[in-house]
């Protein structure tokens, strides 16, 4: 029983520091450049699946951001940028993770992720 009760605290910890990290990116935004939803929703969960495997080492992390970025062809900056005007309007904005759910599940039934 413990040992479940550290795994799941373990994980809401770890989904605290990226939902975190999500709203420090979304606030940072200065880029006026439009991406569009879905290349935003796959870029989106490609770097949150980026972040839980690499989250401990920072250069892969770095690094495999980057060519997620380079594979979409936009910049950080534009995909901060887009997440902030998503994030200011609530439709959006549960439209998106919605969405980001969906290609997630996609993902997990080609058997691209666990």
């Amino acid at each position: 029983m413990k040992v479940k009760r550290k795994l799941y605290l373990k994980l809401v910890k770890r989904n605290s520091i990226l939902l975190i990290a999500l709203i420090v990116i979304i606030n940072s935004a200065c880029n006026n450049e439009k991406v569009s939803e879905e290349i935003l929703v796959k870029v989106y969960v490609e770097n949150v699946i980026i972040e839980e495997t690499y989250g401990f080492n920072q250069d892969s992390l770095k690094a495999h951001k980057q060519l997620v970025f380079n594979k979409y062809k936009i910049t950080e900056a534009e995909f901060r940028k887009e997440l902030s005007n998503y994030s200011d309007n609530r439709e959006k904005w549960e439209s998106f993770f919605k969405k980001s759910n969906e290609y997630l599940n996609e993902l997990k039934k080609g058997n691209t992720i666990n």
